[in-house]
């Protein structure tokens, strides 16, 4: 398999976690399948030195100047190679962000890609803007099937079209004429079926060799996501409030820091509720190894990777019912919540008093079986061979 990636979400030294996991699995794809030649197209998406804010006038001619000064590269990666050529981007207002400069990057490194492997199979992109239309272009004038994976939920998937402005019927033309388009849940798929109506779950894998089982429990029970509504952590906050005995910990950082304060302060939690920001993936596999069960109290997710982690480290969860997790958790695994306080805790108590029933093995078990990168690759690797011969 000859693959060409472009992904709308890439790290960069300024940004190092952005879009961290789309590399982990390239990553994941490289070590499974190291007779596949891959090459990764990078233009400094997600560069805070790339991007050219309206009203920072000085602060863009800094960062122009050093563009100016940019040289393409070929990164060799164990595996895969990333090919960078630079490009800014900007406003989507005007000339459409410099849609026009980064499509011809991309073809550059497309290229590239050519001279180090051949012509690729199929071109695969990564998030839907500006890939897609990356895609679109690259696939009409080299012949190449593309396979588009959309990782943005059904209201953030509207977000996304209505700030695109006059580019929305654009995107959604180009997002047709991939032949293969897939989704990170059941639940996802039928989040965005008005506007995506034929795509393929596949769902996201785990490292099952990073996180790995831990006997030891200490008196915490974790959460883990970024501090925003959607989370729920005011609900989780407001049930333990209600849960004699319990002690949380959340990891993660984000702009409800302040507002969860307050809450842990004005219903006295400070004793048994601990925000400890965000932490690097060496700690937060500490943290799960050592808990004694992990909470996803979500409003909406369309997957739930935190429930897979823990769950590889052999620790059952309680999740709220929000969409992707009722496809991760079973009887065997975990409690299924309504999003609400008063079943919040109803479940939590539940779990506090039955944790230590739960099989380890059998959890882990159960993600080796469905969510582990073997069985990941294998379902991609059948879709793609699909969408090739299409």
């Amino acid at each position: 398999m000859n693959l060409f990636i472009v992904p709308s979400w890439y790290p960069s030294d300024s940004n190092p976690s952005y879009g961290i996991f789309i590399k982990d699995q390239i990553k994941m794809m490289a070590h499974l399948r190291p007779d596949w030649k891959i090459g990764v197209s990078s233009w400094g998406q997600g560069s805070n030195e790339k991007l050219i804010w309206v009203k920072d006038h000085y602060k863009n001619l800094i960062k122009i100047r050093r563009h100016q000064k940019d040289t393409p590269s070929t990164i060799n990666n164990e595996g895969f190679k990333e090919f960078y050529q630079p490009a800014l981007s900007w406003t989507k207002r005007f000339k459409k962000g410099n849609l026009r400069e980064i499509i011809r990057c991309n073809e550059i490194n497309y290229q590239s890609h050519i001279h180090s492997f051949g012509k690729s199979d199929v071109i695969m992109v990564q998030a839907t803007y500006p890939g897609v239309l990356i895609g679109e272009y690259l696939s009409e004038k080299y012949d190449i099937p593309f396979h588009l994976h959309i990782r943005l939920g059904g209201f953030m998937f509207e977000q996304l079209l209505s700030d695109l402005g006059g580019m929305r019927r654009q995107t959604l033309s180009a997002i047709s004429k991939a032949k293969l388009v897939t989704v990170t849940s059941d639940f996802h798929a039928k989040e965005i079926a008005k506007w995506v109506p034929e795509t393929k779950t596949l769902y996201n894998p785990v490292d099952t060799q990073f996180f790995d089982v831990h006997d030891k429990n200490e008196q915490y029970v974790l959460a883990v996501g970024r501090l925003e509504h959607e989370k729920g952590f005011d609900l989780l906050i407001e049930a333990v409030a209600q849960i004699d005995g319990l002690n949380l910990k959340i990891i993660g950082g984000g702009a409800q820091r302040d507002a969860l304060e307050r809450k842990i302060s004005q219903l006295k939690l400070e004793d048994r509720v601990e925000l400890i920001g965000a932490k690097n993936r060496v700690d937060v596999k500490s943290y799960m190894q050592n808990c004694q069960f992990l909470v996803l109290t979500s409003r909406y997710e369309t997957f739930g990777n935190v429930l897979l982690e823990a769950m590889a480290c052999g620790k059952p969860v309680v999740a709220t019912n929000c969409g992707g997790p009722s496809e991760i958790v079973t009887k065997d695994t975990g409690l299924i919540s309504e999003v609400s306080v008063s079943d919040l805790k109803e479940k939590i108590v539940a779990m506090m008093d039955s944790y230590h029933q739960y099989d380890p093995k059998l959890i882990r078990r159960s993600i080796d079986n469905k969510f582990s990168p073997e069985v990941w690759i294998v379902r991609l690797e059948t879709q793609l061979t699909s969408a090739i011969k299409k």
